[in-house]
């Protein structure tokens, strides 16, 4: 194509020379195109690996938060359905939670944005590294963050939110404790994952009520709180 592209202007520019022969004209038609085509086709390449670039950049910002590298809102709502949407032993659950850092406004306050910048991503780090194969998490916004997934059991889920708590409690982010509330409920049949997010919001409410640094699981008839040391 980069060859066609070249010969076609070189033939016409040619044939109005009067001063080149026809058989320098053929010659010209058949050389420089030669010698002009490998520019083009750089020039082409070159031209589509930007493009491409761009496109798999754009693609990542409309799903993952720039800071943290998580999945975004967007993300999360589309990885928790496909996740919802599996089929699965009736052994297993689903479950999800929504995390909030302790006192987070009183660390960019004190200790700056640049901090609390720090503890975001240290959290995510934390997220990142403990989160099972089947469970997606994300950063909704601000400090607080999503979990959704697959569980082998009630009590396996429990146990790994329990666990995320007393985690970050132990990180220690530009040498300060950093603490989280958490809230987190079982899918009931037809739930979709708005209602879900909704139940779980109001157990994290009630973690942070009493007393932060722990989990609470929303339940029929109120949630269950579990304090994590």
């Amino acid at each position: 194509m980069a060859v066609l592209l070249t010969f076609i202007p070189v033939w016409i520019w040619l044939q109005i020379d009067p001063v080149i022969s026809k058989r320098d004209i053929y010659i010209s038609c058949i050389v420089l195109p030669l010698l002009i085509s490998p520019s083009c086709s750089i020039g082409i390449q070159r031209a589509h690996l930007k493009v491409r670039h761009l496109a798999d950049r754009n693609e990542y910002l409309a799903n993952h938060d720039e800071l943290t590298g998580l999945p975004n809102r967007r993300a999360f709502f589309a990885r928790a359905g496909a996740l919802m949407d599996l089929p699965r032993p009736s052994t297993q659950v689903f479950a999800c939670a929504i995390a909030d850092i302790d006192d987070f406004k009183s660390i960019n306050d004190t200790a700056g944005h640049e901090t609390g910048d720090l503890v975001l991503k240290a959290l995510s780090t934390v997220l990142a590294e403990i989160a099972p194969e089947d469970v997606t998490v994300a950063r909704l916004g601000g400090e607080e963050f999503a979990m959704a997934g697959l569980f082998a059991s009630e009590a396996a889920a429990r146990i790994w939110f329990e666990a995320l708590v007393r985690e970050v409690a132990c990180r220690r982010p530009d040498g300060r404790k950093v603490t989280i509330s958490l809230g987190w409920c079982i899918a009931e049949a037809e739930e979709n994952m708005s209602a879900q997010l909704s139940r779980a919001d109001h157990a994290l409410y009630q973690a942070k009520h009493g007393g932060k640094n722990r989990a609470v699981r929303a339940v029929s008839g109120g949630p269950r709180m579990i304090a994590v040391a």
